[in-house]
């Protein structure tokens, strides 16, 4: 139940069936070799516990989650740990990263639960509601950063760029992502320490490949298929 056999022959595809698309597509995608990647969730909550891994880890889990979506063969534990020691180095920075934007998110939550009850000074509305706006464009640009650092060998400021201008054309995909991205993150700081539990069973496998469902095919459109 735990492994997938890439060996027997499965049932098949009609050759008349219409392309799956929308949330039909993300449920056959995401249930694929849903076991295997149970059971890697948890280890990637293992391997980020030293925190400087949190980002190679990241990278490597991402990895995997476009290749579900190209509908390639994936080796859940092989294809994970290789992808986790070659992307090492680039991905301590990601975990800075990563960890800035956490703790930024973090503020934000803690001071707007406690200023539920009170009336706030329009200065102070202002400037929440900024910081909000910019954390939410923060994590969109990730989303879309991630995927791009996991899958292609460019500059870093090259990706960096392509993430920004694809957060910008996003439109739809990029409301998504951050609006899905956002209520994990409340959800999780709401619920805790439930919520920690499912996380570690199953909710990063969710949030990450949720992430490349939607930023994926505008990289993949844009950047690796860039029209001639």
């Amino acid at each position: 139940m735990f492994f997938k056999s890439y060996y027997n022959p499965g049932p098949g595809i009609d050759k008349n069936a219409p392309p799956k698309k929308g949330l039909a597509l993300y449920i056959e995608l995401i249930t694929v070799d849903f076991w295997g990647f149970i059971s890697l969730n948890m280890l990637y909550v293992i391997c980020c516990l030293p925190v400087l891994t949190i980002g190679g880890a990241t990278i490597a889990y991402t990895e995997l989650c476009c290749k579900l979506l190209r509908r390639e063969h994936v080796f859940v534990f092989s294809d994970f740990f290789g992808s986790f020691r070659n992307n090492f180095k680039k991905g301590i920075l990601l975990s800075l990263v990563l960890l800035l934007v956490l703790f930024d998110l973090l503020i934000i939550y803690t001071n707007a639960v406690s200023y539920i009850d009170t009336e706030l000074s329009a200065g102070i509305a202002v400037f929440w509601a900024i910081a909000g706006i910019l954390s939410i464009l923060l994590t969109s640009l990730i989303a879309y950063l991630v995927p791009i650092i996991a899958n292609l060998e460019l500059d870093f400021l090259f990706q960096l760029k392509n993430a920004f201008i694809l957060t910008i054309i996003g439109s739809w995909r990029t409301l998504a992502v951050s609006a899905f991205n956002m209520i994990s993150f409340i959800l999780f700081f709401t619920l805790f320490p439930f919520s920690g539990i499912v996380f570690f069973i199953i909710g990063f496998y969710i949030l990450i490949f949720t992430n490349c469902f939607f930023t994926w095919p505008l990289i993949e459109k844009h950047v690796v298929l860039p029209p001639e």
